[in-house]
């Protein structure tokens, strides 16, 4: 969108600044001479934070350089002349003493649009925006209920699209388990990667079940996605819930170890069988044999191949394993399980 008032001649006109408004498709105009007494500062245009804004021994360099002649790009404002970028430029001018700075005006900007727009001239004129500035501008995107393009993020910031990505997920996540009703205590121990897996879980009921569960055994982001991906290939909510609680058997220790205060011991090896046998043994054989009719066969084929697989199973685990008998506390509680 071609400005209407551009004064190609003028030292301030940024041929880089006029590309991006008009690669948005925003509107824009270029003023040679707006008064800065009119100038407003208002919230929710700019994503810097305030105390990052303008550096007073860059507003000192920037303020010595223009007094000896340097031109600086013109500063953006929207249309009701609220700041959008060009801080420092400014305070510099209003160190000196002018009354007036060219200016390129935006209109119709929405927040959004400016603040996404503060951020890429920063990026590409200015003095980069920290991560934490960064973080703040995406998540409250996502918090508006907008959908970010991953790429076009991270084109615009500089910060990797599998960080953006891991952003989003945890942030969606903190606003899902607000909705769903699940304790902060449960929320606030889990680590960020460890929020972005559980985001993916599909079902409500399983997403519950299984944050619950990996704040209470402090599963590490890896494990809590396989255990995610799982669920999610379950063909009904209720064996997706089971694979949820077959994972919560298999983990009692590590349940009880944080429940007393210790950390969890690492002894994840073989956790993927234990849960799916510990899922099977919840069944009766009535159970195992409840399924449609136009899946029974698939069902048939399928638990011969699991019946020649656990076969084997036994027959190496009794030439591998020490199968000492257990205490009877141990053989107790597995009587109890299984009954």
């Amino acid at each position: 969108m071609a400005p209407r008032n551009s004064r190609t001649a003028h030292p301030a006109v940024s041929q880089q600044i006029e590309q991006m408004l008009r690669a948005r498709s925003i509107e824009f105009d270029f003023e040679p001479n707006v008064q800065i007494s009119e100038i407003r500062d208002a919230e929710g245009n700019q994503v810097r934070l305030t105390e990052h804004r303008a550096p007073k021994d860059q507003i000192t360099r920037y303020a010595v350089a223009m007094k000896h002649g340097a031109q600086f790009p013109a500063i953006v404002l929207n249309d009701r002349l609220e700041r959008i970028d060009g801080n420092t430029r400014l305070e510099a001018r209003i160190r000196n003493g002018d009354t007036t700075i060219p200016a390129y005006i935006c209109h119709g900007l929405t927040p959004l649009e400016a603040r996404s727009l503060s951020v890429e001239l920063n990026q590409s004129n200015g003095l980069a925006m920290t991560e934490q500035e960064i973080r703040r501008f995406v998540d409250g995107a996502v918090l508006e209920g907008q959908h970010a393009d991953i790429r076009s993020l991270s084109r615009m910031t500089g910060v990797s699209d599998t960080k953006i990505a891991r952003w989003i997920a945890e942030t969606q996540f903190k606003a899902r388990a607000g909705r769903e009703g699940i304790e902060d205590r449960h929320v606030n121990v889990l680590p960020p990667s460890t929020r972005a897996a559980l985001h993916a879980a599909r079902l409500a009921t399983v997403f519950r079940a299984i944050t619950q569960l990996a704040a209470e055994a402090r599963i590490p982001a890896a494990e809590a996605k396989k255990v995610v991906a799982k669920a999610n290939a379950a063909p009904s909510e209720s064996e997706a819930l089971t694979i949820v609680a077959a994972e919560r058997d298999a983990r009692l220790e590590e349940i009880r170890a944080v429940g007393s205060g210790f950390s969890p011991r690492n002894n994840r090896r073989s956790q993927g069988s234990a849960q799916h046998i510990g899922g099977l043994v919840r069944f009766e054989v009535d159970d195992l044999l409840d399924v449609a009719p136009e899946k029974q066969f698939e069902t048939y084929q399928r638990m011969k191949l699991l019946r020649d697989r656990l076969n084997d199973v036994v027959r190496r685990a009794e030439e591998e394993w020490n199968l000492t008998p257990p205490s009877d506390e141990t053989e107790g509680r597995f009587s109890d399980q299984s009954d």
